[in-house]
C-alpha cells in the first residue's frame, strides 16, 4: 500500500525550482535547429566582436606609433638644441679662456710697467 502512495516533492532542499529548470525540448529536431541558430548567431557575433576587436587594435596602434613618432621628433629636437647649447657653452668656454689668457698678459705687461716704473723712481 505505501507503493501506491504519491510522494509529494520536497522543494525547500531544491536550490531551485522547477519552473525555473530548462525544459526539455519537444522535438529532437527543433532542439538542433535552436542549437544551430544559435551557434550560428554566437559565431557571427564573435566574427562581428574579432572584427571590430581587430578595428580598435589598429585603431589604438595607429595612435601609438603616432604617439612614438611624435616622441620621436620631440627627442630629435630636444637633441638638437642640446647640440647648439652644448656648441654655444663651447664658444664662452674659448671665449673665456682667450680672455683668461689676455688678462694674465696684461698683468704680466703691467707688472713689468710698475717695475720699470719703481725702479726708475729709486734712482
Amino acid at each position: 500500500m505505501m507503493a501506491n502512495h504519491l510522494v509529494k516533492p520536497d522543494n525547500r532542499n531544491c536550490k531551485r525550482p522547477r519552473e525555473l529548470e530548462s525544459p526539455v525540448p519537444d522535438s529532437p529536431q527543433l532542439s538542433s535547429l535552436g542549437k544551430s541558430d544559435s551557434s550560428f548567431s554566437e559565431i557571427s557575433g564573435l566574427f562581428y566582436k574579432d572584427e571590430a576587436l581587430e578595428k580598435d587594435l589598429n585603431d589604438v596602434s595607429k595612435e601609438i606609433n603616432l604617439m612614438l613618432s611624435t616622441y620621436a621628433k620631440l627627442l630629435s629636437e630636444r637633441a638638437a638644441v642640446d647640440a647648439s647649447y652644448i656648441d654655444e657653452i663651447d664658444e664662452l668656454f674659448k671665449e673665456a679662456n682667450a680672455i683668461e689668457n689676455f688678462l694674465i698678459q696684461k698683468r704680466e705687461f703691467l707688472r713689468q710697467r710698475f717695475t720699470v716704473i719703481a725702479n726708475t723712481l729709486h734712482r
